[in-house]
């Protein structure tokens, strides 16, 4: 009986529903989550009687197709703003707009986050609450980019002499680091001249005070008395997001395959990039969840409800199918 594998896909369908709205709800005060959503279609129908044929020597010309259920073709991200709440951190960053920061992965991969719950480590470097560095990143538009000796790294924008970050050396290759000219890979990573890919971050010196990041990305902090800038952070913007994949942790990675997160763009926060626009930065604040408690409870309702009657369709097809088979004896 049809209705027994109909009714199943449906129970499917709608168990997969429940697992995606059951995630979005259980992170609804996760910083930077962005909820899903599942897309259905009809699975292929089957086909009754086929078209083009004679029923009693009358032309018949469209097919009898019948619906054999329903499957989902996707799971898709929100990536829609999520409201901001102010915090008493000032590492706390919220992005007002478009974008994602860079973070690097202990495997030295690449990935992005909307959560911008940052801290120091004991090293002084701003990673995020999983430990991952924040990932220096430089547009591609910046000139004369070099490191000094100490490895601080400079470079031009706009105009404008500024510093980026710090490149991280092992402690046995800090006296005798050169500094010297940079390069940078396609992602606005910074490269040696031998094309080495460089450990690099924001690092806050110990004792400096009145750390503060401003809406442009700009981190300062107040060393002896002076303000001194250590850093640039810039934004990474994706014209196809939805082609990044989830890995856990707040984080998304770009799949290998070119072409499925469209271009990937870097610049620095409130500018525009080809065209793109990207967000600004709020401190003492963290962006959180874009899921809608309310309409995800009302969704939950409409589910559950599918879901039961999917299950009694089950229930039912097999009385019936007990039915036929006694009739049979």
């Amino acid at each position: 009986m049809r209705i027994l594998n109909t009714a199943a896909s449906g129970v499917r369908a709608q168990q997969t529903a429940l697992d995606t709205l059951g995630n979005n709800i259980s992170n609804i005060n996760t910083p930077g989550f962005k909820g899903q959503r599942v897309d259905f279609a009809e699975a292929l129908a089957s086909q009754l009687r086929p078209e083009d044929r004679e029923f009693r020597e009358e032309p018949v010309g469209s097919a009898l197709n019948l619906g054999v259920g329903v499957m989902y073709q996707n799971i898709s991200t929100n990536f829609r703003q999520g409201n901001v709440q102010a915090t008493e951190s000032p590492l706390d960053l919220a992005i007002d707009g478009e974008g994602f920061f860079p973070v690097r992965l202990e495997n030295g991969e690449s990935a992005y986050t909307r959560a911008g719950n940052f801290q120091l480590d004991a090293q002084g470097k701003l990673v995020n609450s999983n430990g991952h560095i924040l990932e220096v990143r430089i547009p591609t538009e910046a000139t004369d980019i070099y490191a000094d000796p100490t490895g601080r790294i400079y470079g031009y924008l706009e105009g404008e002499e500024r510093i980026f970050g710090q490149i991280i050396l092992p402690e046995e290759e800090t006296e005798n680091f050169p500094g010297g000219p940079l390069t940078l890979d396609e992602l606005g990573r910074p490269l040696g001249e031998n094309g080495e890919l460089f450990n690099v971050a924001f690092v806050v010196p110990e004792g400096a005070e009145e750390v503060h990041i401003s809406s442009d990305g700009l981190l300062r902090a107040s060393i002896d008395g002076e303000q001194v800038t250590l850093g640039q952070i810039n934004l990474v913007y994706f014209t196809n997001p939805g082609g990044l994949r989830r890995s856990g942790e707040n984080l998304y990675l770009a799949p290998n395959a070119e072409g499925v997160t469209g271009e990937e763009l870097v610049g620095t926060p409130g500018s525009q990039v080809q065209g793109q626009e990207l967000g600004t930065l709020r401190s003492h604040s963290l962006e959180m969840s874009n899921v809608d408690l309310s309409q995800a409870m009302t969704e939950l309702i409409q589910v559950q409800r599918a879901y039961q009657l999917n299950s009694r369709m089950i229930t039912n097809g097999d009385q019936m199918w007990s039915m036929a088979n006694s009739l049979r004896r």
